[in-house]
């Protein structure tokens, strides 16, 4: 008999759709995965910069950008002071009436120090405002005048002036000659300050930083000095540079860039140290460091030794940090001869004798970009507030060039590898994006993000695995028709559950329970194995008519019997257990035996609002899995002797392992991916530890806590995006298994 016409015409039209359908769903898969990764692409970018171009034919002694718009403007040592916007000079007006600069000097937040030939220290702020001038129609500058100091309380034949102020208002300005340094500060909106001599000798460089709690000298020897503002006490300084010539600290005043005259170019932080006192009666090894019993000693204020301070026979005290070099590039092929730190952010740039300018980045310790500017020595550098240009006076000409850098502090080595911050004594793997202060540091670690994710799903698997394939096993072989009836539609209802309603109450009815019941629940949950065994094994011992006259499901009812005795004699006996030896609180005698920090919202609750949410996926597909193995096999086993037992475990299972492991596949897409659970009830801690006491932030969660804060094109944004990218593709990759190991158990079964 033929088939109509009419028939495989739609036939053929349905096989059609079916296949536009399937690859469109690839196409669009695959759309999302390019536009998710186009986002991110940009952080890996490098970083690169336009021509040069020649502003003014002037040979500037400092040179600044006004904040926020970048426009460049220098000083001659004239006194006159020019602005610029691009290749055009706006405005040229002298600084002071006969003011001829003999030295001048950029400081934070757009302070310039001048010291003048009649001996006066001037300090000065400019600033464009709207593009005028006062009521003048022509753009140009506004010069708001900070401090004056006489030349009587100059030091004799000053060489050197710098000045910074923060944005609070206050101001500190130093002037030196080489034998001694004189410090003034402004505190509190005082007009007039007290000056500090600060005698060290041999004075070549000094700079103050921009928080005005620190300032750096350096010898004519080449040697670097800390002091700390205003007692000036020394801070202790450890760096293998043979020579320093130039410093400038970076923005936030907590790291510093030096230059040696050998072309070396480093970066120094300050790093926390602490004084331990081991009152053990054995040895404390602390990284390199050995503690003798009785003995105490200064070492780094690490981790390892956080965790240390949590226990009674050691004391920890912190004592006064040290700046330790974290960073030490390339020698350049010339000798440094400018250095400079960005108004905002970790980078700064050096200039040489060859007339080469390099930029870098003290968080991803990198270079950015070394480029020729001019055959003539650079001898003064400015970088913009948004850093998207860099000018440079070199050869009796002021240059520009504008800089494309929009994420120097990103890198594969910042995201996955540790990166010593400031403040902190060893390299770490953070994530902590924001700060109450302009100049903080982000840090994007993203492995505590990924450790979270392992942490969460690793957890909610041990708990719903076991449960979801012993509970499909047993429902589709085991179980009699009217429980089956319950109990499928049951677990499947509770995927229809909401996530949200899983968080909420995990977080708000479980976790404060858990904490409460921490012990008898770890004792009830250790017991469920043991009488698991015991139980069937007391089954099996019944004799063999009674287990045969015995209705279907009395095993499973003689189980759940015991495991309820048990459970319940284990929660009892361990609630009296802990009020004797711990006095009523398990989580307290966890910190002050093993240090171990029990946070409320932790690993255990999330592997049980988690696996909640995980148990339906997987239990659908393995009962499909093992509906799916022919009756005639399982009858045939029976008819050769086997039990329901035997039959279902040897045979059942081993036949449907493809389509189990297939679920566990898909229900751990399904644990990475979740979001609201872990957002609600995991604490929110990005932590790099797989304890089950404590919380973690999952790359879920991270993403939908701070996408809506994040600017758009801003590293947190495409960081975000970057975690984004992959998490989906940790999905589809386990997806893509899930199906392949589906793909082999269907044809598996049509052998069969």
């Amino acid at each position: 008999m033929r088939t109509p016409q009419s028939e495989l015409r739609k036939d053929r039209l349905a096989a059609a759709v079916i296949r536009t359908s399937g690859v469109s769903v690839i196409v669009v898969v695959l759309a999302i995965v390019v536009s998710i990764a186009a986002q991110a692409l940009p952080l890996f970018r490098p970083a690169t910069v336009g021509p040069v171009v020649e502003i003014a034919d002037a040979e500037p002694i400092a040179i600044g950008t006004t904040r926020p718009s970048g426009t460049v403007w220098w000083l001659e040592s004239s006194g006159r002071l020019a602005t610029a916007r691009g290749d055009r000079v706006l405005r040229s007006d002298p600084i002071s009436a006969g003011a001829v600069v003999l030295a001048a000097d950029t400081g934070a937040d757009g302070a310039l120090s001048m010291l003048t030939a009649d001996r006066r220290l001037m300090v000065r702020r400019v600033s464009v405002v709207s593009g005028r001038a006062g009521v003048d129609s022509e753009p140009g500058f506004r010069i708001d005048e900070l401090a004056t100091v006489p030349a009587a309380e100059l030091p004799v034949d000053a060489i050197g002036c710098t000045a910074a102020a923060d944005p609070y208002g206050d101001l500190a300005a130093a002037v030196w000659n080489p034998e001694e340094v004189r410090l003034w500060l402004w505190r509190s909106g005082l007009r007039r300050g007290d000056a500090v001599r600060l005698a060290t000798g041999s004075v070549a460089q000094v700079a103050v930083s921009d928080s005005l709690a620190l300032i750096a000298v350096v010898d004519a020897d080449g040697g670097v000095f800390l002091y700390r503002v205003p007692d000036l006490e020394p801070v202790g300084v450890e760096t293998d540079l043979e020579s320093v010539t130039d410093v400038s600290f970076l923005a936030g005043g907590r790291s510093l860039a030096v230059a040696g005259d050998d072309g070396a170019v480093a970066v120094l932080i300050e790093t926390p140290r602490a004084e331990v006192i081991n009152r053990r009666t054995a040895p404390l090894e602390l990284d390199s460091v050995v503690v003798e019993p009785g003995a105490r000693a200064i070492v780094p204020d690490t981790e390892a030794l956080a965790a240390w301070a949590r226990r009674t026979d050691v004391d920890v005290r912190r004592v006064d940090p040290v700046w330790r070099t974290v960073h030490r590039f390339a020698p350049r092929t010339g000798a440094p001869t400018a250095l400079v730190s960005a108004p905002r952010g970790r980078t700064f740039a050096v200039g040489d004798s060859t007339g080469r300018v390099a930029l870098y980045n003290a968080t991803s310790g990198r270079i950015l970009v070394d480029r020729e500017w001019s055959t003539a020595p650079v001898t003064a550098l400015a970088l913009a507030w948004r850093g998207d240009r860099t000018a440079a006076a070199a050869g009796g000409r002021l240059l520009q060039r504008s800089v494309d850098a929009r994420h120097p502090e990103i890198s594969l080595r910042t995201l996955f590898f540790p990166v010593w911050y400031e403040g902190y004594a060893e390299p770490r793997s953070i994530w902590q994006t924001s700060g109450g202060a302009d100049d903080y540091q982000p840090k994007f670690g993203l492995m505590p993000l990924l450790v979270g994710t392992v942490k969460a799903t690793l957890y909610a698997m041990l708990i719903s695995v076991p449960l979801a394939l012993l509970a499909a096993l047993y429902v589709s072989q085991l179980a009699p028709d009217w429980l089956q009836s319950i109990v499928k539609p049951a677990v499947e209802m509770m995927a229809a559950v909401p996530t949200v309603v899983v968080g909420f109450l995990a977080a708000l009815w479980l976790a404060p329970r858990l904490e409460l019941w921490l012990f008898p629940v770890l004792a009830a949950a250790a017991a469920v194995l043991p009488a698991i065994f015991v139980a069937l094994g007391v089954w099996r011992l019944l004799p063999h008519g009674f287990r045969r006259r015995a209705p279907e499901g009395a095993e499973l009812a003689a189980l759940v019997a015991c495991l309820v005795v048990v459970c319940g004699g284990a929660f009892v006996a361990a609630g009296w257990l802990e009020a004797r030896l711990f006095g009523g609180g398990f989580p307290q005698a966890l910190f002050d035996l093993f240090g171990i920090q029990y946070e409320q919202r932790n690993g255990l609750v999330i592997g049980i609002a988690l696996g909640f949410a995980v148990i339906p996926v997987i239990f659908t597909i393995a009962e499909d899995a093992c509906s799916s193995v022919p009756s005639s096999q399982v009858l045939a086993a029976r008819a050769l002797g086997a039990s329901r037992w035997q039959a279902a475990v040897r045979l059942v299972a081993p036949a449907a392992a493809p389509g189990m492991a297939a679920a566990v596949m898909l229900g751990l897409g399904r644990a990475l991916g979740e979001t609201m659970i872990v957002l609600m009830a995991a604490g929110n801690t990005p932590i790099l530890d797989l304890s089950a006491f404590n919380g973690m932030r999952t790359m879920s969660a991270a993403i939908a806590f701070e996408m809506p804060e994040a600017a758009v094109g801003g590293s947190l944004f495409r960081v975000l995006f970057f975690a984004g990218f992959l998490l989906f593709v940790l999905c589809l990759v386990f997806t893509t298994v899930a199906e392949l190991v589906g793909r082999r158990l269907r044809k598996r079964y049509v052998r069969l």
